[in-house]
């Protein structure tokens, strides 16, 4: 049974939930009309937005560029550095600002960021998390307009 039989929408698959799989899905669940599409995730991790390069715990990874040029949305430069602020996410990582006052938090930090984002449409099951691995993808059947 297809999701079209279900009533709902197209499925949009999206393999991988690091920064580019998940905010493929953030922006398609933010611009979307309710219901038009079955958005899933697969990702063997247990948040989205992490990845490989996101999801170390090593406090010595940050991020290479300043915090301020780092975003979700694109046009809203500050959007992460805002979010530093707003919850207080680097409050006791001295070594997050660097002389010149910009900020460099910890790689996992963005991550967290990022999921943060994305955890309304996950609770609100507008995006699907499927912890799992995919092997092989095949096409079945004949997409139709």
């Amino acid at each position: 049974m297809s999701a079209r039989d279900l009533g709902r929408g197209p499925v949009v698959a999206i393999i991988g939930g690091g920064f580019s799989g998940a905010a493929t899905a953030f922006h398609l669940a933010r611009l979307l009309p309710a219901g038009a599409a079955d958005i899933v995730v697969v990702e063997p991790r247990e948040g989205l937005g992490y990845g490989l390069a996101y999801s170390t715990a090593d406090p010595s990874h940050r991020i290479n560029v300043p915090a301020s040029r780092m975003t979700l949305i694109s046009g809203q430069d500050s959007h992460f550095a805002d979010w530093l602020e707003q919850t207080g996410a680097i409050l006791d990582d001295a070594e997050a600002i660097a002389a010149n006052g910009a900020l460099y938090p910890q790689r996992r930090v963005f991550g967290r960021y990022v999921e943060s984002y994305l955890q309304p449409f996950l609770f609100g099951k507008v995006i699907r998390h499927v912890r799992s691995a995919v092997a092989s993808v095949e096409l079945s059947g004949r997409a139709t307009s």
